[in-house]
């Protein structure tokens, strides 16, 4: 069993399963991630390597790298708007 990400029930882990309560497709919805890129943001399957729309990418990151991203991104947010 495996909860329903948008309304969070319980609900089947079998491929096809549709959640009772809000109608989400949940194994479908589940197989997909979003790209990490800031500019890109597009919708892809977890099973590939790399983001077919900007190249980013979308596995296998070191500690260092992911360290970097949420760095940069923190920075993006916070004093971006104060320059």
């Amino acid at each position: 069993m495996l909860k329903c990400p948008r309304c969070g029930k319980e609900v089947s882990s079998r491929p096809g399963t549709i959640c009772p309560r809000c109608g989400l497709k949940v194994s479908e919805n589940n197989m997909k991630i979003r790209c990490p890129e800031q500019n890109c943001r597009a919708v892809v399957s977890k099973k590939l390597e790399y983001c077919p729309k900007c190249g980013c990418k979308l596995r296998g990151y070191k500690l260092s790298e992911l360290v970097r991203m949420a760095r940069n991104k923190i920075d993006e947010t916070f004093y971006e708007d104060k320059e």
